[in-house]
């Protein structure tokens, strides 16, 4: 039996989202033991972005080259640059076994701007043709087609690896194109079973058939005529044309099959864009599902959190968790076991019944706050996975006023975060947006004592997210390690935002500034307010972190402490808590002071596309 299976690759857009180089960049396309036989250029279907790569900097174009298919060659300068290249390459590979897989390799290329003639010269592309052989591969992605005997597609945002951090939207479509026996073979499986000989052969291709017709027609709508051959049938093993009559099934479904790719391919040609939002969609259901193993409980109780338990809970799943079975294209770098995936413990706080504010805002700005002595790159990861999710939907306010600050109290941090993003808001000269804000650590706190001042858009907000906050402070915290450097830090630098989150900057504790921060206004304007901690940090206490009250004692500092939460907590109407369970394999300081956990909720890519990805109604 030989079977030749049709393979395409379509790369969309290249972005960069942290390539820390500039210089040309590249994508090759390889299909081991395939030959590229048919470049795809698509239409342009979208308006010209502002990010866009200059024209002048497009050095090499679409070609193909021995094994290989190389995409556009273009010069990356800024952050954020785009690459529309919009081409695709169609691959054959002439025979195959029946349970083998498809391997198909992805590589950037890249050639430093230091080896590179002046950029801003009239004459670049023609002064860099030379240059093309010093290309080099620098990251690569794979990807394996686990049934090459049916028809396969699949979208994925590839994004090579964090140290050449860009997303390439990525479009893969496999089907077998010919399958073909000796007539001896099909005389031999006559004898042996002719029902399991249909099965996994004929029915197979006329699944391939009819899924390639019903995904064409979700893109079509010409309602365009396919001339097509292939008629269901019953076989009768005692007809003595059987043979021919098999044989004939297998030429009009090759018929039927061939016609369909080349309809698929082009629709790629004329209607490209269409097909990547039905894939980009599917993309991101097949993550959702997959991802829902993590979800360890999901409760509407107004009932704590309790860290122990769900350590034991997260230790005793991760041991039992068989890894589900990917039945798509796998993206082998991201398609990793679920054991060593973040889990997620939730639950709901509900007041009273939510009634969210309308929608139908144009433009989503979402604030990306650091924690303390961070900056604004400290958020990159977040930026760069809502971005790859919901691409041009929601703009970035990345505040940069507090890098590296110790010495100002929160509410003067809170004064110059508000300011920036007022002005941010009054230069886009908008009107009818959504505003949403994810802080990190400090960050969270100054978000909320940010919001009185930005008042004036109250009803706009739509999300409050904060990731490892200490919302009530450090009352809570059993961490000797950390209460004893609090106390070192205050005594060296006497900085007053630890004073402030250790209660210590007045000596009655309903005067000092957390207590005055719980009774502020604005987590009632929210449709979402979100709160993220993990029971391995130790840096914030998790009760703190989730705004939980503690048990009841006759310790004032107690009393007072959950008289800030009950604060807190009647301004919500509804509160999305989740304790995160981390796989944490670091053997440094980090993890032995528990700061590790804290700082995964920014560090960890993984966390945070499974949190962007498996609750984007937070983003919507």
């Amino acid at each position: 039996m030989k079977t030749q299976i049709g393979v395409l690759i379509h790369l969309h857009k290249f972005t960069n989202i942290d390539l820390s180089t500039q210089g040309i960049y590249q994508i090759r396309v390889s299909v081991p033991g395939a030959q590229p036989y048919l470049i795809i250029n698509s239409t342009r279907q979208e308006a010209i972005s502002v990010n866009e790569v200059d024209e002048n900097h497009i050095c090499y174009p679409e070609n193909i080259h021995h094994q290989y298919f190389y995409s556009q060659g273009f010069l990356i300068i800024y952050e954020d640059e785009e690459m529309l290249t919009n081409v695709g390459c169609a691959f054959r590979l002439e025979e195959i076994q029946l349970n083998s897989n498809i391997q198909i390799q992805m590589d950037l290329l890249f050639l430093d701007i230091k080896s590179l003639p002046d950029i801003h010269s009239q004459n670049f592309t023609q002064n860099v043709i030379h240059l093309h052989s010093k290309m080099k591969p620098i990251s690569h992605a794979s990807f394996q087609v686990p049934n090459p005997h049916h028809y396969n597609q699949m979208y994925y945002p590839v994004d090579f690896d964090t140290n050449h951090f860009c997303s390439v939207q990525t479009q893969i479509f496999t089907t077998p194109i010919n399958i073909s026996f000796a007539k001896g073979f099909v005389e031999e499986q006559l004898k042996l079973q002719l029902d399991a000989f249909i099965n996994q052969t004929i029915n197979v291709l006329n699944e391939n058939r009819n899924s390639l017709l019903d995904q064409l027609s979700k893109i079509q709508s010409d309602k365009k005529i396919i001339q097509l051959s292939y008629k269901v049938q019953e076989y009768n093993i005692k007809n003595p044309d059987l043979i021919k009559q098999i044989n004939q099934s297998f030429y009009d479904l090759h018929h039927d099959l061939y016609v369909l790719w080349c309809e698929l391919i082009s629709i790629l040609k004329d209607n490209n864009l269409s097909l990547l939002t039905l894939l980009q969609q599917d993309y991101c259901e097949q993550m959702k599902q997959r991802w829902m193993n993590c979800i360890l409980s999901y409760s509407s109780q107004n009932k704590n959190i309790s860290s122990h338990v769900n350590q034991e809970l997260a230790k005793n799943k991760r041991h039992s968790l068989k890894n589900t079975e990917f039945q798509r294209i796998i993206y082998t770098e991201a398609i990793i076991p679920l054991n060593s995936h973040p889990f997620f413990f939730r639950t709901t706080y509900q007041r009273q019944a939510l009634h969210q504010m309308s929608n139908d805002f144009r433009d989503h700005y979402v604030v990306l706050l650091h924690g303390y002595q961070g900056t604004s790159y400290d958020m990159r990861y977040w930026r760069a996975i809502l971005k790859i999710r919901f691409q041009d939907q929601i703009k970035f306010i990345l505040p940069t006023s507090n890098e590296f600050v110790n010495n100002k109290s929160i509410q003067q941090q809170a004064q110059d975060v508000a300011d920036e993003i007022i002005d941010y808001i009054n230069h886009e000269r908008v009107f009818d947006f959504k505003l949403s804000f994810v802080g990190h650590s400090l960050g969270g706190l100054i978000i909320r004592a940010a919001l009185p001042l930005l008042r004036q858009f109250q009803i706009q907000m739509h999300s409050y997210i904060s990731l490892g906050t200490p919302h009530c402070g450090y009352a809570s915290s059993k961490s000797f390690i950390i209460d004893t450097g609090l106390m070192m830090i205050q005594k060296w630098n006497k900085c007053k935002t630890l004073q402030e989150l250790s209660q210590k900057d007045n000596k009655n504790i309903g005067s000092t500034y957390l207590y005055q921060l719980s009774t502020f206004e604005g987590l009632e304007w929210f449709n979402n307010v979100v709160i993220l901690s993990s029971h391995q940090d130790y840096y914030v206490p998790i009760q703190s972190a989730l705004i939980q009250s503690i048990e009841e004692t006759n310790d004032p500092k107690t009393l007072f402490y959950n008289q800030m939460v009950s604060n807190i907590q009647s301004k919500c109407k509804r509160i999305d808590r989740f304790d995160i369970d981390f796989q944490i394999t670091k053997k440094k300081l980090d993890k032995l002071i528990g700061r590790a956990a804290h700082i995964e909720f920014i560090d960890n890519l993984l966390f945070v596309k499974m949190f962007v990805y498996l609750f984007d109604e937070f983003f919507i």
